[in-house]
């Protein structure tokens, strides 16, 4: 690619010259202050702009070079200056902000009428691009010194033209002026979270987002691309691909004392490009890489044009609501078993004797699908159509109207989970009730057609959408408008199951659930431990769900082998029924009645001992203790035969597969034992691998989990990801650790991997501060309230099937990226047996985070008061689309 210089086409740009004209133009006019009067200047500035239009239309042929020249340089004015005071100064203005709110006056609504319809004409305007063309090109004595005149001599001295070496950084000055004369030959990497970077990034035509925890130092420029880039959209990744083909790079990120790590992390990404490009060498083509001198703010600061990434509104997760989104289906156990399919791959995949020839029918899991918007010739009208159309009052951001494809997410139909019958369980269950299967667990964040639409004919609370930045800058989104109340009609009854019910279920005429009640938990003698835990779990709401509106009934097997015939089951269902009639629709300040959990206690103790008396006991220990005791009671399949262990020629076998391949199979395994609405909300997976050092031979065994308990490093404090990469690491075995190598035959030199093969929709983390001596190390470990472990995950099919199996295995909601957002989190002062726990729990866009000290609680005092020193159990919910 041959090098411009970039000083001399500075100076003869007749884009930038006539911008700079536009910019003082604007600079000047003191009237602008005002919405109305900038409106009204920019419809007459439209006008001006239409008429230089019909002017080369009508007459272009007619015209002389030097004429048709002028009129071009004052069509592209005029366009500029409205460019600039509707996208740029019209937002500014405090008169914007109350005119989008939802308490706009009519005349405030009227002026964002107007200005959506110059957004519009805007964006959908074909002309500009072609006389930016007509300009550059025909550009009048390009070479003349007479010409220079016309340039602001003090351009000469301006930064723009002194860029400096290649690694060094760049001023948003000359950041700007190379998008305006390269904006075809620069890419901008933005190294931020992906939330972020949808939020709110640079605006250029070549822009992608490489996230700050997706590499590391010892990375090339091809791992970058195929591991770093490996959930990013596609056509991000076909920017990336070429990056030679580019004269300029710049990378920019955050800088604050809060984000050091992501500056860290712009370091790394710079020396990447610049010294370990061995797939596309950058230097041998004289590409410069730049970073940007005081990053993202500065560019703000700057008034530098930023744009948003808005995905599909269906797919959008905004701060505690996902009402579009959908529970994973569970699919049909794949691939079918077949007579061509290899001795040892069929003994891999079958359980065991008995169930030769046995089918499981569950239903069909669909596939991702990709949102796609319309372009904006579809999205907008003609300007002189739009003046008429009706228009909300609460206006999208112009950035915001720019809407690409989205990555890959849930498919957005109405389909739930549906858990398969348990032979022999149906008898024993009243037959007044509904047959089970038109019985789906459903959530607040995933309705039904049917209850959307009931939703929708109820009145909608006011909002006032604002945004505020936490943490390592998580985006929580749609605060409550202060004058927002909750309904005030009379708390309804729980509802119930219908009774001879048929066809289609029918829950039009169910209300509502508040699924974020707020109540208080008597401590009956050190039950802290528990109260905090069932605080935190309710704060996934699929989980209360099934349990508010008894289609856990349905589930119920008696005959499960682990289970404790359903009496957990029934318990817990009564305590969250108590909780919901105590604690939902109750005002934010307005204080509930304590619940007394006695009867669960009991029911707890009467399952396992531990629980039995009035002693402290480790939170974590009970969480597992719930979660496996709900399962086993709600397990369709508790009372299958165990899995047959697998031969050696499979095992074998397995051994050769890819991590993905071999864990899916082991999960479908899984799943002909282990079946229930516990697995498909909770349960994850992970990998752990045996390697000899001497021959290579490897072992792997796949473990399930549903909470994953993560080692703390001894440091002075750490981040959360610092624990993860605790857990993934490669463990040297001590001498009495030695592994017996099968094909050496004799214990060897061996290391330990464990890898994350499953991420659950709801995952649960245990922070593991006590050893086996019951020492407690109590670091302060940082977590994010949006978590990215996209990197954990394993990702390495080569593309190849076992011998026999023509179709993929099932994903079963295992498509990156793996994004969670903090629902709660359980904390912990003081020793194991002489400690307390509390509990922090997001209760939903109108109440917010609520810190839970057994009877007691309150609204946190600030919005990071959740992100403890004292966490000690995480809960996180996964999110798509963000």
């Amino acid at each position: 690619m041959v090098e411009v210089d970039s000083r001399k086409q500075l100076l003869y740009d007749p884009i930038v010259r006539l911008s700079g004209i536009a910019d003082k133009f604007v600079m000047q006019d003191a009237t602008s202050s005002n919405m109305k009067v900038s409106l009204q200047e920019c419809i007459d500035t439209l006008a001006n702009y239409q008429d230089e239009c019909k002017k080369l239309k009508r007459n272009e042929p007619t015209l002389s070079p030097s004429e048709r020249y002028s009129i071009y340089e004052s069509a592209y004015i005029y366009y500029k200056i409205i460019h600039i005071m509707v996208l740029t100064r019209i937002p500014s203005l405090p008169q914007f902000s109350s005119a989008k709110s939802s308490d706009a006056t009519n005349e405030d609504k009227e002026l964002m009428q107007i200005y959506n319809m110059l957004v519009k004409t805007l964006l959908s305007d074909e002309k500009i691009a072609q006389i930016k063309s007509y300009l550059r090109a025909n550009y009048p004595d390009k070479n003349s010194k007479g010409k220079e005149s016309i340039v602001n001599k003090q351009l000469l001295n301006n930064e723009v033209f002194m860029l400096p070496l290649s690694g060094s950084p760049i001023s948003a000055v000359q950041l700007n002026h190379l998008i305006q004369m390269y904006d075809s030959s620069l890419l901008l990497i933005d190294v931020r979270p992906r939330a972020e970077f949808d939020s709110k990034h640079i605006k250029a035509k070549s822009v992608i987002c490489v996230e700050p925890v997706s590499f590391k130092n010892s990375f090339t420029d091809l791992e970058v691309e195929k591991k770093s880039l490996i959930t990013s959209p596609q056509k991000e990744i076909a920017l990336f691909q070429a990056r030679d083909k580019y004269n300029y790079i710049v990378i920019y990120t955050q800088q604050s004392e809060k984000t050091q790590f992501y500056m860290h992390q712009q370091l790394v990404l710079l020396d990447i490009l610049m010294n370990k490009s061995f797939a596309k060498p950058l230097n041998e083509k004289n590409i410069k890489v730049f970073t940007l001198d005081k990053g993202f703010s500065g560019w703000v600061s700057k008034k530098g044009a930023c744009e948003t990434t808005t995905q599909n509104g269906d797919a959008i997760y905004i701060s505690g609501n996902t009402s579009s989104l959908n529970l994973q289906n569970l699919p049909q156990l794949s691939p079918n078993i077949g007579s061509s399919m290899d001795k040892s791959m069929r003994d891999m995949m079958s359980t065991s004797a008995d169930f030769e020839g046995r089918t499981y029918q569950l239903p069909q899991q669909q596939q991702p699908v990709f949102a796609r918007t319309p372009s904006f010739k579809n999205l907008f009208n003609k300007a002189k159509s739009s003046s008429t159309s009706s228009v909300t009052s609460s206006s999208p951001a112009p950035s915001q109207l720019v809407r690409p494809q989205t990555s890959s997410m849930p498919p957005l139909e109405q389909n739930f989970t549906q858990y398969p019958e348990t032979p022999k369980l149906l008898t024993q269950i009243n037959t007044n009730t509904m047959p089970l299967s038109q019985i789906s667990p459903i959530s607040s964040r995933a309705m039904s057609p049917m209850t959307k639409n009931m939703l929708t004919q109820s009145p909608q609370l006011p909002m006032k959408i604002s945004r505020t930045t936490i943490g390592n800058g998580a985006m929580l989104d749609l605060k409550p408008h202060p004058d927002s109340k909750p309904p005030g009609q009379p708390v309804p009854a729980l509802p119930q199951l219908p009774h001879h019910m048929t066809g289609t279920y029918q829950n039009l005429n169910q209300p509502k659930l508040d699924l974020d009640f707020t109540v208080g938990l008597e401590n009956m003698g050190n039950s802290c431990y528990m109260n905090c835990i069932i605080q935190c779990l309710l704060s996934t709401h699929e989980l209360s769900q099934i349990f508010l509106n008894n289609s856990y009934e349905k589930h119920i097997n008696l005959n499960s082998k682990l289970g404790s015939k359903g009496v957990l089951a029934k318990y817990f269902a009564r305590l969250v029924h108590t909780m919901y009639r105590e604690g939902s629709f109750k005002r934010p300040l307005e204080k509930n009645k304590p619940i007394q959990p006695i009867q669960f206690k009991m029911a707890c103790g009467s399952i396992n001992s531990l629980f039995k008396d009035n002693t402290q006991q480790d939170s974590q220990e009970f969480c597992q203790f719930l979660l496996d005791g709900l399962h086993e009671d709600l397990n369709q399949c508790g009372a299958n035969p165990p899995l047959k262990e697998l031969s050696e020629d499979a095992e074998k076998m397995r051994e050769k597969l890819s991590m993905r391949i071999a864990s899916s199979i082991e999960w479908e395994r899984f799943l002909t034992t282990d079946f229930s609405v516990i697995v498909d909300l909770f349960q994850g997976q992970y990998a752990s691998q045996l390697k000899c050092k001497v021959c290579g031979c490897t072992s792997t065994t796949y473990q399930t989990f549903s909470v994953l308990s993560v080692p703390v490093p001894h440091v002075s404090s750490c981040h959360i990801l610092d624990c993860f990469n605790e857990f993934t690491k490669v463990e040297k075995l001590g001498t009495d650790e030695l592994w017996s190598c099968p094909t050496c035959k004799k214990k060897q030199p061996s290391t330990k991997k464990l890898t994350i093969t499953r991420l659950p929709r709801n995952l649960i983390i245990h922070l593991k501060r006590f050893d086996n001596m019951m020492n407690k190390n109590n670091v302060f470990v940082k977590y994010p309230f949006l978590l990215d472990l996209t990197p954990y995950w394993a990702n390495d099919f080569d593309g190849r099937l076992p011998p026999g199996v023509t179709d993929e295995l099932p994903t079963r909601g295992q498509v990156p990226p793996f994004r969670y957002k903090l629902n709660a989190v359980a904390s912990h002062v003081g020793s194991l047996y002489g400690g307390h726990y509390t509990a922090y729990v997001n209760k939903g866009i109108n109440r917010g985070w609520h810190y839970f000290d057994d009877t007691s609680y309150r609204p946190i005092k600030n919005e990071t008061e959740c992100i403890t020193p004292n966490a000690y159990v995480l809960f996180y919910h996964r999110v798509y689309g963000v």
